[in-house]
């Protein structure tokens, strides 16, 4: 059996990633063997090191052989390419983007007005480009042939090295995962915005239907029986806001954080941020010495 001139889109668009994967990869391992020389020095050359990569990949790809490295992964060559193509290639494809990297590095306002001139016809040329490249893949998408502005210019067509088989896609899979994928977005971003805290002492406020209990502010008392008023838990950092309740610092900041007044789960006070307190052992006795010295007032004035 004859190979098959025909190629699918999505086997050429592979090939196309592939191959600037295989280019990102060499260019990362270039930085890191250069991550431990002086700050800079290496900076300055990066234009031509992609260049060099660029070439050792075209060397070893195009020159030897009739395809790229993504091409041959995919089983993929150009039927009509030569070495004129090939060079014409290399040069397409390394030239334009050194330049415009070159200038893009270089400080040009000490420079004369010819070489700012080229710097804007170099970035010029630049959008020219890329707004060809979405033409051409447009384009390719209605035809199905040729994904790269760079392979329509040179008139290069892929075609199958082995005899064609169809690319097995499973769609429910890629269905799934792109459902998973949305709805993890959606709620990374929704969650956050809803105010659950207000949420719950809503609800909780319209079942109970009560007005608020008329409870005097007073400072609570810790022992070892003690537990968060909204976890149920013993306090983290333990806090208080007004009434003899205490609080996780994390429970009672997060209502604050939602909303400035909010009315405690056990004793329905009306609890506000500018009231939250840290408790602690010297301000607890502070607060008892408080109320005995009312007391002894209160018994003198009787």
């Amino acid at each position: 059996m004859t190979p098959s001139p025909y190629v699918s889109r999505i086997n050429q668009i592979d090939a196309a990633e592939l191959d600037t994967e295989i280019y990102k990869v060499l260019k990362n391992q270039t930085k890191e063997i250069a991550r431990y020389s002086a700050p800079g020095k290496i900076d300055k050359w990066q234009a031509e090191v992609d260049v060099l990569l660029k070439l050792l990949i075209w060397k070893f790809s195009l020159q030897r052989g009739s395809s790229t490295f993504g091409q041959r992964l995919l089983n993929l060559h150009y039927a009509d390419i030569n070495q004129k193509k090939a060079v014409l290639y290399l040069i397409l494809s390394v030239l334009p983007q050194y330049l415009k990297d070159k200038f893009a590095n270089e400080n040009l306002s000490d420079r004369g007005v010819l070489v700012q001139g080229l710097k804007s016809l170099v970035d010029w040329t630049s959008n020219v480009v890329g707004l060809l490249e979405l033409i051409n893949l447009l384009y390719f998408l209605h035809r199905g042939v040729q994904p790269r502005a760079i392979e329509f210019l040179l008139n290069l067509s892929s075609q199958s090295i082995t005899t064609h088989r169809p690319r097995t896609i499973g769609y429910s899979y890629m269905t799934r995962e792109l459902l998973w994928h949305g709805l993890m977005e959606l709620f990374t971003i929704g969650i956050p915005m809803i105010n659950l805290h207000y949420l719950k002492h809503a609800v909780t406020r319209l079942w109970r239907r009560t007005e608020p209990a008329t409870v005097s502010r007073s400072f609570p008392v810790m022992n070892a029986a003690t537990k968060c008023a909204y976890c149920d838990e013993n306090p983290i950092l333990p806090s208080h806001a007004g009434c003899s309740h205490v609080f996780c610092y994390y429970c009672l900041q997060a209502h604050f954080t939602a909303m400035s007044v909010f009315h405690c789960p056990s004793c329905d006070t009306e609890l506000r941020v500018e009231d939250m307190k840290r408790y602690t052992i010297a301000s607890a006795s502070s607060s008892e010495d408080e109320e005995s010295d009312d007391s002894f007032e209160r018994v003198d004035n009787g």
